[in-house]
This record gives structure tokens, sequence and C-alpha cells, in this order.
């Protein structure tokens, strides 16, 4: 888990005091949505969260974490609130997630650029490029455990390797995206088949099979699965709103 600020240890959290952190976050992503990382201001945020930069700094430590924080708390969120009809242990279900969070994606550039961005940054601290990339393995996690426990992997396979390189794959097709260099209607199916040809590369047997005959579907017919769409549950606490809080998964 992502600290706010890793060299303050919190002693005491008022009510006041998570309004506030929260009043801050909520902002950070308005900001990163409308203006990007490029046009990011700290000194806006504060005005415009009614914080002084010095409270900021004192409870994020830096920008950099601050957006992290954002970026990483708003996906729990939305997920959290989400409910697919496909089980998370499944190929389905992992092609179904990626489907339905990158389709959401089409509609936040700049947000989908600001997590881009910073996962590739030279300077991201260690901490929070590993927040980011545990967005990804919160989907992939349940999955890749189910093929180890079915002797469904490629023998040389290393788990937590295997789950990175799904990461780096994802962020690598999703900046290209934001920055342009793929067109809307190419970046799902190219984020989509990327994972497919990475699955077929370290499964065997029936999974390897399975990841395959889509892979030759998709091809053939130049169309995606289609799955019935995740329900949005917004009776829970604190439901978020779905704009602009879709990222990699």
């Amino acid at each position: 888990m992502l600290s706010a600020n890793p060299e303050r240890t919190p002693v005491y959290s008022s009510a006041l005091i998570q309004e506030r952190r929260k009043r801050i976050l909520v902002e950070a992503r308005r900001m990163i949505a409308d203006v990007g990382i490029d046009g990011f201001s700290v000194r806006t945020l504060c005005r415009n969260a009614d914080v002084a930069q010095r409270t900021l700094y004192n409870a994020f430590h830096s920008k950099d974490r601050l957006i992290a924080l954002a970026i990483r708390e708003a996906y729990e969120d939305v997920n959290r609130f989400l409910r697919y009809r496909t089980s998370a242990d499944t190929l389905d279900g992992i092609i179904d997630r990626l489907i339905a969070v990158n389709t959401r994606n089409l509609k936040a550039r700049n947000y989908t650029k600001a997590v881009a961005s910073l996962y590739f940054s030279p300077t991201i601290s260690p901490d929070i490029w590993n927040a980011l990339r545990g967005m990804v393995f919160l989907n992939l996690r349940q999955w890749l455990d189910r093929l180890k426990r079915d002797d469904a992997l490629q023998d040389w396979v290393d788990l937590d390797q295997a789950a990175g390189d799904f990461a780096n794959t994802e962020y690598a097709v999703i900046n290209d995206w934001a920055v342009g260099r793929l067109k809307d209607e190419d970046y799902v199916p190219r984020l989509i088949t990327s994972v497919l040809a990475q699955v077929i590369g370290i499964t065997s047997g029936a999974q390897q099979e399975e990841a395959i005959a889509m892979m030759r579907r998709i091809r053939e017919t130049g169309k995606l699965p289609a799955f019935p769409k995740p329900v949005f549950v917004p009776d829970a606490p604190e439901a978020p709103e779905e704009s602009g809080q879709a990222l990699a998964g």
C-alpha cells in the first residue's frame, strides 16, 4: 500500500483531516483529467482545495506521490463498486476487465496519460512505481495463482516476473495511445492482442489453446470478445463517480 508520506508517521487522524485529504485527492483527480500532468500545478491545487502548500507537502511528501495516490485510490474505489459477470480467475475474466477498464480510458486521455507518464518516468520513486504496477496486479493475481495451482504455466515461468511483464506491456500500449501513436479505434484491440500474445507464451495445455483460439477469432473477425457489461453498484457508501477514474487493469 502506498503511504501518503514515507517520512512522517501518522499518529492521529481526525474527521477534519480525513475530509481535507479527500478534498485534496478529489481536486487532484479533477485537475489531472482537465489539464493532464504537464499542466498540473500544486499552487492551483492548493488554491482550489483551500489548503496551504506546506500542509499539502506535509501530508503527501511530493507532487508525484500525491498524483500517484489520487490515481491509485480512484482505481481501487471504482473497482470496489463494479461487479463483473465473469470470474477473475479465468482468461475471459482477465480480457473482460481489460476491455472494460481501457474502454473507459478513451474518455479520460489526460488522466490516462498522467498514469503512463508517471510509470515511465526515470525519476519515479520505487514505491510509487510499485503502486502503479499494483493496479495491474489486482486484475491478474487470482488468474495467475490459479494457473500455477493447475500447472497451466510453462515450467520456466516466474509468477512475479510474469506479472511485471504484463504490467510493462499494458502500460506501454496505454502510453502509445495516450501520446497519439495509436488511433482510438486501435487502442483496445492492440492492448488485448498484446496481452494474449504474452498469455500464449507463458501458458500450456488448455489455457494456451484457449488463448490461441481467442487470438485467431480476433484476427479473423476483427472483433473483440463480447462480455456482459459490469454492473456499477451506486448504493454502496460513498460510491465514486465513474468519469476520469479508469486506468490500467
